[in-house]
């Protein structure tokens, strides 16, 4: 043995010794430092010796190095001895922040919560490193008094500068003992003096119990709280804090705070409404699951707790492929230390592993690379607990937030750190491969919110809404309307201004052509920049997968497309490219050749004006089709101010309720003019696909001071749907609700065999439904709207005529408004300058004649009216059918010739007086003819007195009748004359003779 192994054996003797009495004596930092020493001591003694006494070497390298395990297992375990420093750190920076936006009883809150980690540090550590006289031992003292010491002045200032409202607020609580800032400095100080050797604790969860402290130091330690710890309802863990517990309060109270949803400009803002909360209130209930609106103090929750958090959601769904690879969950501090939170740049380390979510891992792509491009975050200001510069930190008792923007409004999602291994020790989710686990949380959070891993999948623009709360918008490639070149112009634009994030898809396609370009069917990758240089169109892109790349043009394997010119502007060289990391470049053309879609999300912060709603669309609001009927649609009006950018971005959002195959088919119309509702399909400015996506844009070049009337449609209801509705412009704009009708009325009827009478080309067009409606004669000059949708989809049509009485004739001068051509199972009829008592009729037909069905008549004005039903024709009367025939030159002479003796005539006997009306109808005439019928006094075969008349000879349709008259005497006798005004009618007639009692006809031709 030489000289220099000796003292090297000499040396890893001691080291050992110090290593196991520190081990002895519980001071287990102390330790884990000398037996790292003495491991590194026994490697090099290893290379000194050769058989028995190596192996021996080998065998007590083992046994200390599972030592060394153990008690990093034992103090990852354990975050109230090991992690209370990092815990004050995140609650300092916490409260700094709020004291810098002026947060100021907030900020103090935290101060004194961070006093207490050091505190419960200083109990914990009274018999370890911190109290005795070793270098490392010294080292943890002045680091705990430092942060102390920053911490106590940061609360005095803060205390110095809280309100009055503090003040009272804490004199309130008077009758318990109250600990100023300057006597929490005095107990810490005196804490550190005090450490001693002798109270060691052990680190692990079995000795949980003596880590409690005494009731004497729980009464101390509680004048550090301002507030106390609650019970989570139903848990029995008291790990929820404070201000999380804020939030479990009553529903109205967070929505009267939560963020603002209808704003016009970026400063103005104005709160929900009640009908907007209800909406919010419901679709806050996601995947069974309870994620409340983002508040303004929710960036103040305290992260520091005891004990590790976990989740009172419980474990994530696993996919059936993780539920066959698990071996645990872990947290993210036993896997990896005190890991990096989105502490790398760009995304080349970001792999997707198991989860079929290939469309978050790009968004996620595009958002990281985003931020190391730009310099400005976008994902990583969402998630807490953060630094003081405003990125996220790691939480050694693994609780954080992510702020995700769902249904509407940005929301908080609260997660632990617990995240499935496989059995060889690999993530089976996204992870980074430095190890850095912000993408892996950030994940967590989002598919926490979609459901669990067991996630079937979206595309990347929606993704990238719930992460950054950007605008969607899908180019579909194979569109025959797709415009390549405009599109590579706003992506590249986009790209250069940081204005755009974009994402692309590939379709179908059969595993031999994917497997021979490189590319994988039916998944998302993430676009990382677009270049336009040497002529050529280029684009780089990441596939999540962190490999597989793109085969083709301008590919790695491309030897003819790179020239040096080429690889010198985009700085590459393909032949430097062997590690497959998944990214790669692609011109535009293959990409439209390739790809199905591209996916594009636009900032909100281009547009200078916003204006938004939140509502819902129940069964009961309309007909389950509203194909032909947009009466009952959500409608709102859009008004545009005057300014010099016409350009309107409409986005109209379905709320998610549950992670399934969606089958709603939605579409959204915009319509110019006053803005007004609009009832029926018409010529519309831009009229929507049906389409099954959650968003759907619609982008418009409007004129300034016009209104418009966006509708929401959709192909057919299953179910209530919930949406939110973006306007988005640089000029001033106003969006409200659609007017609808202050007075409505509903009218239930049907078309039956005496009432189905047809259009008004019919003889039997009077024997429809027919209403009155009278004006208020107190009410002003109104207008409205008559809507009439029916059972079934027969062709029908509105109109209304003057006077309120039955409507016999069809006259275009007494008609006042029409539904213009018959519509199939609904129509409308606009009503405008109705007059105050006045008094309306409203005839109601379908087509045809006989096209039996139910109706409803909906009649909406802007006065007080009133609606009632027309008797029919005849109505009580008894009634006789009587038919004839005009034959040329013998019985049909009326006219100028008075020959009513060679007319068609019928006797009419009567025992009393009566009243009688007839009308006389041509209804199988081939052309009208003009014609009479009128009732005269028959005595002794002489033609008397004329008792009832049509009036003047016409060809209606519907015929001609006279007016009720009355008529008859006990034995009395009276002549009906059917007359036509031409000599030469050849055709059949129809008499309907109403009489109020029995009364004898007898025709007197043959």
């Amino acid at each position: 043995m030489t000289e220099a192994v000796a003292s090297l054996y000499a040396k890893t003797t001691e080291l050992l010794c110090q290593a196991v009495a520190a081990d002895t004596h519980h001071r287990y930092s102390e330790a884990l430092s000398l037996y790292n020493n003495a491991l590194k001591s026994i490697a090099e003694l290893q290379k000194q010796y050769t058989g028995q006494q190596r192996t021996q070497l080998e065998s007590k390298f083992c046994e200390y190095s599972g030592r060394v395990s153990m008690l990093l297992r034992q103090l990852a375990d354990n975050p109230a001895y090991y992690g209370d420093l990092d815990k004050a750190r995140v609650g300092l920076d916490a409260a700094h922040r709020q004291h810098l936006q002026g947060s100021v009883d907030a900020a103090l809150n935290l101060y004194i919560s961070s006093i207490g980690c050091y505190q419960r540090i200083l109990r914990q550590e009274k018999s370890g490193v911190g109290s005795d006289s070793t270098k490392a031992g010294k080292q943890w003292r002045r680091e705990l008094l430092k942060f102390a010491n920053t911490c106590l002045k940061e609360a005095e200032v803060a205390k110095q500068t809280a309100s009055p409202a503090i003040e009272s607020s804490e004199s309130t609580h008077s009758s318990s003992p109250t600990l100023t800032v300057s006597d929490a400095q005095s107990a810490l100080q005196q804490q550190i003096s005090g450490l001693s050797l002798q109270t060691a604790r052990e680190p692990d969860n079995t000795n949980r119990s003596e880590h409690t402290s005494t009731p004497e130091s729980r009464r101390n330690s509680a004048h550090f709280i301002s507030q106390p710890q609650h019970l989570s309802p139903g848990t029995g863990s008291s790990h929820t804090s404070t201000s999380s517990m804020s939030n479990v309060h009553s529903f109205h109270d967070t929505m009267s705070n939560a963020s603002p949803v209808c704003t016009t400009n970026n400063t103005h803002t104005e709160r929900l409404t009640d009908d907007e909360t209800q909406v919010v209130r419901i679709t806050s209930h996601i995947n069974g699951l309870t994620f409340l609106p983002w508040l303004d103090n929710d960036e103040s929750e305290n992260f520091a707790m005891p004990d590790y958090f976990t989740d009172k959601d419980g474990l994530l769904t696993l996919s059936r492929k993780q539920q066959r690879k698990l071996w645990q969950w872990r947290r993210a501090s036993h896997l990896y230390g005190q890991p990096q939170i989105f502490g790398q740049y760009g995304c080349g380390h970001i792999v997707q592993e198991t989860v079929t979510d290939c469309s978050f891992v790009a968004a996620l792509c595009v958002s990281v690379e985003y931020e190391h491009r730009f310099k400005r975050q976008l994902i990583t200001q969402h998630v807490y607990p953060q630094g003081r510069n405003g990125m996220p930190v790691f939480n050694p008792a693994g609780k954080y937030m992510v702020k995700l923007f769902v249904n509407g409004l940005w929301r908080r999602v609260v997660i632990d750190d617990l995240l499935p291994v496989g059995e060889t020790g690999k993530l089976l989710c996204t992870y980074s491969i430095t190890g850095d686990v912000g993408q892996s949380l950030m994940e967590k959070a989002f598919l926490k919110v979609m459901g669990g891993y067991d996630f079937p999948g979206s595309n990347a623009s929606t993704d990238l809404h719930v992460l950054t709360g950007w605008i969607p918008e899908h180019v579909f490639v194979q569109d025959q309307a797709f415009d390549a070149e405009r599109t590579w112009t706003r992506m590249h634009d986009g790209l250069r201004r940081g204005s755009v994030l974009l994402t692309i898809a590939t379709g179908e396609m059969g595993s031999d052509v994917a497997a021979s370009l490189g590319l994988v069917p039916s998944h998302a990758y993430a676009v990382l920049d677009a270049r336009q240089v040497c002529g050529h169109q280029l684009l780089r892109v990441k596939n999540p997968w962190n490999s597989l790349r793109w085969t083709g043009a301008f590919s790695h394997a491309d030897q003819i497309s790179w020239t040096p010119d080429l690889m010198h502007a985009l700085d590459y060289d393909p032949a430097h490219e062997r590690d497959d990391q998944g990214i790669f470049w692609i011109d535009f053309a293959s990409v439209c050749r390739r790809f199905d879609a591209i996916h594009l999300n636009w900032n909100p912060n281009v547009f200078a004006h916003r204006a938004s709603v939140h509502f819902s669309w129940n069964m009961d609001m309309g007909p389950r089709q509203a194909l032909h009927d947009f009466s009952a649609n959500p409608q709102y009006t859009l008004v545009v101010e005057q300014g010099s950018d016409p350009i309107v971005w409409i986005l109209l959002s379905k709320h998610l309720l549950k992670t399934e195959e969606n089958t709603d088919f939605i579409a959204l119309h915009v319509y110019d003019g006053t803005g007004g509702r609009v009832y029926e399909p018409r010529a519309a400015l831009h009229i929507g696909e049906y389409v099954n996506t959650q968003h759907v844009l619609v982008q418009l070049t409007t004129s300034p001071g016009e209104r418009y009337t966006l509708v929401v449609a959709q192909r057919e209801k299953t179910k209530p749907l919930h949406f939110t509705l973006r306007v988005l412009s640089n000029t001033h704009i106003r969006l409200m609700q659609a007017p609808v009708p202050e007075y409505c009325e509903d009218v239930m009827g049907q078309w039956g065999s005496a009432s189905a009478g047809g259009n008004t080309a019919s003889p039997r067009y009077m024997d429809n439904p027919q209403f009155q409606i009278t004006i208020s004669p107190n009410a002003r000059t109104t207008s409205g709207i008559i809507t009439l949708e029916t059972a079934h989809k027969h062709p029908v049509n509105i109109r209304v005529f003057r006077g309120g009485f039955l409507v016999t004739r069809v006259l275009e001068i007494n008609t006042v408004a029409t539904s213009g051509k018959y519509r199939s199972q609904f129509c409308t009829c606009v009503l405008e300058a109705l007059e105050p008592g006045s008094s309306y009729t409203v005839v109601v037909s379908t087509f045809e004649p006989f096209m039996f069905s139910r109706f409803k008549l909906r009649i909406g004005l802007g006065s007080l009216f009133t609606v009632a039903p027309i008797a029919r024709e005849g109505a009580g009367m008894r009634m006789r059918e009587l038919h004839g025939r005009w034959t040329p030159g013998s019985e049909c002479v009326g006219g100028p010739d008075q020959s009513y003796h060679k007319c068609p005539r019928f006797l009419v006997r009567t025992e009393c007086e009566t009243r009688v009306l007839a009308r006389l109808q041509t209804p199988h005439a081939e052309h009208l003819p003009l014609v009479n019928v009128s009732v005269y006094e028959f005595d002794d075969a002489v033609l008397g007195t004329l008792c009832a008349s049509s009036g003047s000879y016409t060809n209606s349709p519907q015929g001609v009748a006279t007016r009720q008259s009355t008529i008859g005497r006990a034995g009395s006798e009276f002549l009906v004359v059917a007359s036509a005004w031409d000599h030469d009618v050849d055709t059949s007639f129809v008499l309907y003779f109403y009489s109020e009692h029995a009364v004898e006809v007898t025709p007197l031709f043959h």
